[in-house]
């Protein structure tokens, strides 16, 4: 991504060329760990310390590659490759809300514990190893209640009375901060979804989409007359007005490590249903905040549909005819729903006349949108072409296509009937029946040697994409940077984050929280990009990456390896001179990247 913030998929120049050198920097993470390594002897390291005060070279002594003394286990969020049980934690007896969790007023966890133990709290009693065996992108999990207190668990997140507050108090718009639609019958005896969003003839503003001046204001009055009706009002963004929100989505995203989202659902009563049956390209994770609402959900209809890559568009009732949802169940508040990227569903509030008719309030959390292998894949082969295709040493793809090459290539020439639709076996069998031997020999030929030029090629590509998936991988970390949430910080931190402190030599600081920074090289240079300045908005605020020489890139490497519960002291970062490394600690604690402490 470019220092403007417009999301990039390209590899920089750079960055193709050390992958292709094979090139690393000249960094152990294990330089902060004392049990694996001694402090590093630097002459003009010491020199340089050897000008400064007495107390200072003492506590420079002292704090050599200081840890935090208190025995939490350190651990990396990294899929697969990480044991559950290194992180599982029960979350604490008194805490009845998920907020409470959320804000974790006596520090007692890790940020890295925080977000397991709120997953932990959402799952009820499926622990996270069941769930992410038995239902991540598998089959949908539903989780209800279970005491009396249950209905309190989402307390404080989101209600209706704060809705009318956000709408009577904030200027809102349709399109960009809520959407009105209702599922009912139309016309022609078909129920379809009707979106009631009052929209503008033509984009005022094309440089920023989201510029108000692209969206009709929202009128509160005609919104809850719509409400009255039936209609469901989905509010896009209800992280913008809800710092509890926001704290849960920044904090689940250290869970996953992709960009997390939220919409909230505000359902009359009466049997309302806003939207027709489909499925998304998200995982997600219903949380029902208040009433009740009734959810039937279906398994894909065919194997394609299995984890697509896009929402699908509406499905009729007739699309759904003879097929029995996996689940029909009502959730109460306190209950949640999870329901992995394409499984059908639809919702509506329970029946005029039953025992409890009340509206809906649900939150769907979400996550893991366009960040599958194949969303890696988009980004490595096509640098990979275009880097093989620009080779000095080879000139294979550049080379020009046989000549002739259709006369015997394409469907109608493969000799592998099964493949090919019925027409075109009814034109095979007319073509090799006018054919003598020899020709369908000589055919057959040039099939093999261009299939075996055309592999050979392909794993040269290949290839090369193997040498190019860091920087792809790091492309992928640029993304996240630039579509995640800003930390949610605790008061504590906030204190230590804006007290604008001159660091020194004997400081130790760490990385604020994991993930929010990461290091890239590109064009020659240490570039930094970090999420503090985003908005809660998607994309609505360009990244502001910071730029530094190659050589401070080992120190930087240490600083943003450094997680709680681990410190490691300015001193002892991996540069020329004690003032370089006080510059490269200062530099990135002033961007709120480093918490510190004395």
């Amino acid at each position: 991504m470019d220092p403007q913030g417009e999301s990039s998929t390209g590899l920089s120049r750079a960055a193709k060329k050390r992958a292709k050198k094979k090139q690393k920097l000249n960094v152990d993470r294990n330089d902060t760990d004392p049990a694996n390594t001694q402090p590093p002897v630097e002459s003009s390291s010491h020199a340089k310390e050897g000008t400064l005060k007495d107390s200072d070279n003492k506590l420079l002594q002292k704090r050599k590659f200081v840890r935090v003394k208190e025995d939490v286990e350190e651990t990396v969020a990294s899929g697969d490759d990480v044991d559950d049980d290194d992180i599982l934690l029960q979350p604490p007896l008194q805490c009845q809300t998920l907020v409470e969790i959320l804000k974790d007023t006596k520090n007692t966890m890790t940020a890295r514990q925080r977000s397991r133990a709120t997953l932990e709290f959402l799952l009820g009693k499926v622990s996270v190893a069941e769930f992410y065996a038995k239902y991540w992108e598998q089959s949908p999990l539903f989780i209800q209640k279970t005491t009396d207190k249950h209905t309190r668990r989402f307390e404080h997140l989101l209600s209706k009375s704060k809705i009318k507050e956000i709408l009577q108090e904030k200027a809102t718009y349709y399109g960009r901060d809520l959407n009105v639609a209702r599922y009912e019958k139309s016309k022609d005896g078909v129920k379809r979804r009707v979106t009631l969003d009052r929209l503008k003839d033509k984009v005022v503003c094309e440089e920023d989409p989201t510029d108000v001046r692209n969206f009709v204001k929202v009128d509160p009055d005609d919104i809850w007359t719509h409400y009255e009706h039936g209609c469901t009002i989905r509010l896009l963004c209800p992280h913008e007005h809800s710092d509890e929100i926001q704290a849960l989505l920044s904090t689940l995203e250290l869970e996953w490590g992709c960009m997390v989202g939220a919409n909230a659902y505000l359902t009359p009563p009466n049997s309302s249903q806003g939207f027709a049956p489909h499925y998304d390209d998200i995982e997600a994770f219903c949380l029902q905040l208040e009433g009740k609402k009734r959810w039937k959900v279906y398994a894909p209809l065919n194997p394609g549909s299995v984890l697509p890559r896009f929402s699908s568009s509406d499905f009729k009732e007739e699309d759904l005819v003879g097929i029995q949802p996996l689940l029909d169940v009502v959730l109460e508040a306190g209950d949640m729903l999870y329901m992995p990227r394409g499984w059908i569903h639809q919702a509506c509030t329970l029946r005029s006349g039953a025992e409890e008719n009340e509206h809906s309030l649900h939150l769907t959390v979400s996550a893991m949108q366009q960040w599958a292998w194949a969303d890696l894949m988009e980004v490595v082969f096509p640098e990979a072409v275009q880097a093989v295709a620009e080779s000095a040493t080879s000139n294979e793809l550049r080379q020009g296509l046989p000549r002739n090459f259709l006369d015997y290539m394409g469907a109608m020439h493969d000799n592998n009937p099964d493949k090919m639709p019925e027409a075109l076996k009814m034109l095979a069998k007319r073509v090799e029946s006018q054919d003598d031997e020899d020709a369908k020999a000589k055919a057959l030929k040039r099939q093999e040697r261009f299939r075996s030029e055309a592999k050979k090629r392909i794993m040269a590509v290949a290839n090369e994409a193997m040498e190019l998936l860091d920087a792809a991988c790091d492309q992928m970390g640029k993304r996240f940077i630039s579509d995640r949430q800003p930390t949610a910080w605790s008061e504590e931190e906030r204190k230590v984050l804006y007290a604008e402190t001159k660091l020194l030599p004997s400081h130790l600081c760490r990385l604020a929280r994991p993930g929010i920074a990461r290091l890239v090289l590109e064009d020659d240079k240490a570039i930094v990009y970090h999420c503090n300045d985003n908005a809660r908005t998607y994309r609505t605020h360009a990244l502001s990456p910071l730029e530094f020489e190659l050589d401070d890139a080992p120190a930087i490497e240490q600083l943003l390896g450094t997680t709680e519960p681990h410190w490691i002291c300015v001193a002892d970062l991996v540069h020329d001179t004690i003032e370089d490394k006080v510059g490269v600690a200062q530099a990135l604690y002033d961007e709120n990247i480093l918490l510190i402490r004395e």
